[in-house]
């Protein structure tokens, strides 16, 4: 999940125009909202239009975003430690 960034957003990873086609704007990764999420669900919500397909992100961001899961103070405990054996 993105939020704009504001003086109350997590700065672990602030994503600017130009790091993927979807960010126009500074947005910042908002980690204490990550969740496994089935395949299923997130098709289930693809066909009812709550979601939709973007460009895949580079290596490089993808390479960020997961640093930045693991660095983030604000990562579920357990999550953080399941993707540490993943990366």
């Amino acid at each position: 999940m993105l939020r704009t960034v504001t003086r109350f957003t997590d700065p672990t990873l602030v994503l600017k125009s130009g790091d993927h086609p979807f960010i126009r704007h500074d947005s910042a990764v908002h980690f204490s909202s990550a969740r496994w999420l089935a395949v299923q669900a997130l098709l289930a919500a693809m066909r009812v239009g709550n979601c939709h397909l973007k460009e895949d992100m580079s290596r490089d961001l993808l390479a960020r975003v997961r640093a930045g899961l693991l660095e983030s103070p604000f990562t579920v405990n357990v999550l953080r430690d399941q993707c540490r054996g993943l990366f």
